[in-house]
């Protein structure tokens, strides 16, 4: 008896240390953040986009339909991301594409939190956390600026070269293959006349920006010991305009076969000049096309996980800085609080630990960064305003946030924008917008001067106005009056 009992006890340690251990293993993480994807055009909504490799994540993970970037442009984008703040927060403070600013590393730590929690860190691609080399003053090279921000390994390629002047790893590539200058002419023609302008690229798809950023990624993640596990952010600059999908990428959609969206006008103007439905669809099928150059791409990323043998417990997201307008309402680009702009996809895909379906409930792009720091079994910095999407990835919680938040502007008043379940606020310098996504998803009715929705108006009103309230960056917060400083250090010297 002693000897079975003996037996079944240290088989039960045996069983809990198989458990701990199991509990305690890290994932790898791999990011994909793409830049000006609309949510329009995913094929979970939208049939005429391919994205195979997408949809079999997406099919495996959580898709939430209602995540929000905080600002409609690319730095305050990004740098939210970075920090885990909103524009209007101190350690943020950015609500365009600046050219001074840099985030300082102390006010950004993301990468860290997750190189605190064991892992290696990377990010391969477009960084774009400054338009220029602002951190000169306090460090002598990029690589020092890296270096703080908790990253082990950066190769920061910027938007595809319209200069030979350029030194970035991708510069370099064309450079030894004698394309630079004829890609560098092509890009520099497209941003003069017109970066709308569907053409296919003067680059090779084995030669694309994307392409070979990708191939760097695959690189690394070949490179990294398999005993340690490791947080890989690859960044690619499509769909970003130019539209310039390479090769058959630039005819793989007929214009001819493509429907709109029923906000894009007959007709509208972009620049001065006159747009119709037909060169809209000329410009999406090109747009279409980089998506699906994004979407081999990441099957090249996969390929990659699946050798080093963690894909099946890989962390994935799949996300954009900002959305495309694409024609609607007239428009084209970002930095708008329309849908088309302000919305971006959002997967998140974790084997065994995040639930397979879709969420509806109000989340921010940034929500990345503590969303993989919990699941690396790291700590959050203090201070940051960034939640955890696992809740409602795991199906604890139906929601994490009662609003979400976009901010732009580069004068008085500055633009700020709150959207609930259901209903998206939003004033500009000179009035007020509501919609009701629920009953115009392509917002084509706006409420503000309806009387039947004054109060929705001034509820919407007071959600922003709390969301301001309560999201402050507080200086000084744990003051402690210079009294009770002086009775605690009495009381500790007396032993109490």
């Amino acid at each position: 008896m002693t000897t079975c009992v003996s037996f079944l006890t240290l088989l039960a340690m045996a069983c809990a240390v198989c458990i701990t251990s199991s509990a305690d293993e890290k994932p790898d993480v791999l990011v994909i953040l793409t830049d000006q994807w609309s949510p329009r055009y995913t094929s979970w909504d939208n049939p005429q986009v391919r994205t195979p490799h997408l949809d079999g994540v997406a099919k495996e993970g959580m898709i939430f339909d209602a995540c929000y970037t905080t600002s409609p442009v690319c730095m305050p984008a990004r740098v939210s991301l970075l920090t885990g703040l909103y524009p209007h927060n101190a350690g943020h403070g950015i609500w365009g594409n600046a050219t001074s600013y840099y985030p300082k590393p102390e006010d950004a730590p993301m990468f860290q939190d997750i190189k605190r929690a064991g892992l290696t860190t990377a990010q391969i691609g477009k960084t774009h956390w400054t338009a220029g080399p602002a951190w000169h003053d306090e460090f002598k090279n990029s690589g020092g600026f890296f270096k703080a921000l908790g990253l082990d390994h950066v190769a920061d390629i910027p938007g595809p070269p319209d200069s030979t002047k350029w030194r970035d790893p991708y510069s370099q590539y064309l450079r030894e293959k004698g394309l630079l200058q004829t890609v560098a002419d092509d890009l520099h023609g497209r941003y003069v006349k017109g970066e709308f302008e569907p053409r296919v690229s003067a680059a090779k798809t084995e030669d694309y920006h994307d392409w070979f950023t990708t191939g760097l990624a695959v690189d690394f993640i070949r490179a990294q010991a398999k005993d340690k596990p490791m947080c890989l952010v690859v960044s690619l600059h499509s769909p970003h305009p130019p539209l310039d999908a390479p090769g058959d990428y630039a005819t793989m959609f007929d214009p001819n076969k493509l429907t709109l969206p029923a906000n894009v006008p007959e007709k509208y103007l972009r620049e001065g000049h006159a747009l119709d439905q037909v060169e809209t669809k000329r410009m999406l099928a090109n747009y279409l096309g980089k998506m699906a150059l994004v979407d081999d791409c990441i099957a090249r990323l996969i390929d990659a996980m699946k050798a080093r043998g963690t894909w099946d417990k890989t962390l994935f997201a799949f996300t954009a800085d900002h959305g495309e307008m694409m024609g609607g309402h007239g428009y084209l680009t970002k930095g708008r609080f329309y849908e088309e702009s302000v919305r971006v996809p959002l997967v998140v895909r974790w084997p065994d630990r995040v639930k397979a379906g879709r969420s509806k409930a109000p989340v921010q792009m940034m929500d990345v960064y503590p969303t993989i720091v919990e699941a690396v079994g790291g700590e959050v910095s203090a201070g940051r305003l960034a939640k955890s999407l696992l809740p409602i990835a795991t199906g604890e919680r139906k929601s994490i946030r009662p609003v979400a938040i976009s901010e732009i502007g580069d004068k008085a008043p500055l633009r700020m924008m709150v959207c609930d379940a259901r209903y998206k606020y939003w004033a500009d310098e000179e009035r007020e917008y509501l919609f009701d996504l629920e009953s115009d998803p392509l917002e084509q009715t706006d409420l503000s001067t309806a009387s039947e929705h004054r109060d929705t108006l001034s509820r919407m009103r007071e959600k922003l106005l709390t969301h301001l309230r309560s999201t402050q960056t507080n200086l000084s917060a744990g003051y402690k009056p210079k009294v009770q400083r002086l009775r605690e250090a009495e009381a500790r010297k007396n032993g109490k």
